[in-house]
Formats: structure tokens, sequence, C-alpha cells
């Protein structure tokens, strides 16, 4: 059976779901990407072997963020960018959830809603780290917008990658010595305060406001990470996740689509979902971001504008981390493309061919 796809369920649903919904001009943009994606509306380039006849023709990618088919090579390298920037220290991984009665905002302020989203968990975490006792100074941090589930339901939530220490006014590193960066109920009370606190500040109605300051937040402390390998292979796994890996298609028929999941509830088992057509593509249009919201964004000493000179000021204090081994493959960009045919030749690009005007100004638009 041949690999299943995204932009095949897009093909044969869209128009019918077009009938009864209005995509906005985002949506419109992203979905013409996948579904050109890889096809010859967006050019092709030839290439040949150097030893023998073996030529090669490959379709150019959309390069659209929300493409399941552009996303492999460009968190390898993203993620070979950020291998300067970790710290030979443990990193703590916080998962701060918002409650699904705040999903509505998300279809008439997405972008007020997560930059609120940011700022809340940013401003929580940066409160108790000068009201602690044994941890007074200026964090660092990687943050990761998800606003998907398994099953492609809005469940917006922020991934927090965070090295376990601070930097003082003096610019000392005072390093935690806990196996937890902070209590996780406390996190949750003050994070609701500072979200809600946040929504008001953009003048957004927050929906059951009085059930959501007595309901319960979820934050959720992985165990800590200790080795830089695998500080790196969390930035892989967090950062450019799309919203479903085509590996997880099973089956596209006339109606419906079905495709994998995990089912955290149940012991993180394995599941099938089918949905019809019209719900999936529905689903999945619903995790386009607006342009220019950026989804991956640094905090604290981590920030871009200070990160190389604080990163240099601390790691002059923290003594080099011993690695253990590691037998997990990890991602070596290859030099060059050998021959499938011969095995000895090295594929060479020899020409290019570009779209048509009016695509390929779509597809830089």
């Amino acid at each position: 059976m041949s690999a299943l796809h995204v932009a095949d369920a897009l093909q044969q649903f869209l128009p019918a779901y077009r009938q009864h919904h209005t995509l906005s001009y985002q949506q419109d943009k992203v979905c013409r990407h996948i579904v050109d994606c890889r096809t010859g509306k967006l050019g092709m380039q030839q290439w040949q072997c150097g030893s023998c006849s073996f030529d090669k023709v490959v379709y150019c990618s959309c390069r659209d963020r929300h493409c399941p088919r552009c996303q492999g090579k460009q968190t390898a390298q993203w993620v070979e960018q950020q291998q300067g920037n970790v710290l030979p220290c443990k990193y703590f991984h916080l998962v701060f959830t918002l409650p699904h009665e705040l999903n509505v905002i998300s279809q008439y302020a997405p972008e007020k809603l997560y930059k609120s989203l940011f700022q809340a968990v940013w401003a929580t975490l940066s409160q108790f780290a000068i009201s602690r006792k044994n941890l007074k100074g200026q964090l660092g941090m990687t943050a990761v917008l998800h606003t998907w589930g398994q099953t492609l339901s809005q469940h917006i939530h922020l991934h927090c990658l965070i090295p376990g220490g601070a930097m003082d006014e003096h610019a000392h590193w005072q390093s935690v010595k806990k196996a937890y960066l902070f209590p996780v109920k406390a996190l949750s009370t003050v994070f609701r305060a500072k979200m809600l606190a946040a929504l008001r500040a953009c003048e957004l109605v927050v929906p059951q406001a009085q059930m959501l300051m007595s309901k319960a937040w979820c934050v959720y402390s992985k165990p800590c990470l200790c080795q830089p390998k695998t500080v790196i292979r969390y930035l892989g796994r967090y950062t450019k996740k799309g919203m479903l890996n085509e590996s997880r298609l099973q089956a596209i028929s006339e109606e419906k689509v079905t495709f994998n999941y995990k089912d955290y509830a149940d012991g993180n088992q394995h599941k099938q979902m089918t949905l019809r057509g019209e719900e999936f593509v529905r689903r999945y249009l619903s995790h386009i971001l607006p342009k220019g919201l950026m989804r991956v964004r640094h905090f604290g000493f981590l920030a871009n504008c200070c990160r190389r000179k604080k990163l240099e000021v601390i790691r002059r204090q923290l003594p080099d981390m011993v690695e253990q081994q590691d037998n997990e493959e990890t991602y070596e960009p290859a030099k060059y493309w050998p021959c499938p045919a011969c095995k000895a030749g090295v594929l060479m690009l020899t020409s290019i061919v570009l779209p048509p005007l009016n695509v390929q100004k779509i597809a830089s638009g």
C-alpha cells in the first residue's frame, strides 16, 4: 500500500467542507501549499549521477511550517543550530495546559490568546524564580506552543524546556539542587491568576470565569533531563512537530479518514480513530496558526537579544558534564547524496524547472 498523505485527505474532502464553512485567508493558503507540495506545481529539480547514467527528478517542497512533509529536514536543521545553546546542566520540562473552556477564544482572537499564554507562563515562572530562597535570579526558557491533542482535538498547551538554574543580579549562576524546579500545584494556582489577568488586559471576555477561578489548572512536570543529547532530542521532538505525523494515517476512504493515536488516559494505549472526512478537515484546519505568530519563543537569559553573552558567562561557572553512552541515533546531515543505482557515484544537481508564475507567487506569498 502506498503511503498516505494529508494532501490526499484535503484534496478529497476540502471541496465538500467549503460548501458549509468559510476558510480564512491563512487556512486557504496553507491548504494550497500542502496539496501542491512535492508536485510539479512548485517546480522540480533534475539530479544526475556523476559515475553512471542514473538520473532522478525531485519535486520542490512548499516549505510551509504547517506541512507535515516539510518538517523533517527543517527540524533537524533547527536542532543542529540550537546545539550551541545547550548548557552542561540538568533541564526541566514543564507543560502548562489551558482549560478547554478557553478554546473558544482561539476561534475569534487566537493571537491574543496565544500571546497571553506565553506571557502568563513566563510571568509565573519568573515570580517563583525571584521569591524562592534557594533560587533567586533570572531563568532561561524555550517555550513551544502546541494547540492539538492526539486526536486532533483542541488542546492548547505550552511545552517549556528550562535549564536547571538561575543567574542572579551579580551574574552568578545558582544551580537547582532538587529533582524538580518548582511545586506544580503552586505553579498551577499562580498560572491560573496570571492567565486570566492577561486575558482581561487584552479586553477579552473570559467564558465561565467564576468556574475557572475555582477549577484546578493542569501544570505537568516531566522528569528532569540530565544529558545534553537528551535535551537536543527534546528540542527536536517538541519544537517543529506538526499536528499529525503522516505515518499515523491508516486509511482514507470515500467518506472517512482513519489514523492512529495514543490514549494517555488509558495507559498510553495505541488506538485508532475514524472521522468523517469533513470533520477531519475541520480539526486539522483549527490548528493553523495566524500569519506571523511565533510558535517557538525564548525567554530570560535565553532571549535572542542577550543569549550569546549570558551563556558564555554561565558556561564559565559550570563544570563540563561527562557524556554518557547514548545508543539512540542522532541526526547528522548528509554532505552528499549517494547514487542509489551504482552505489559509488554522487548525485549532482543539473537543472531546475521553475513553477508557473501564478503558483510561484502563491508559494512565496
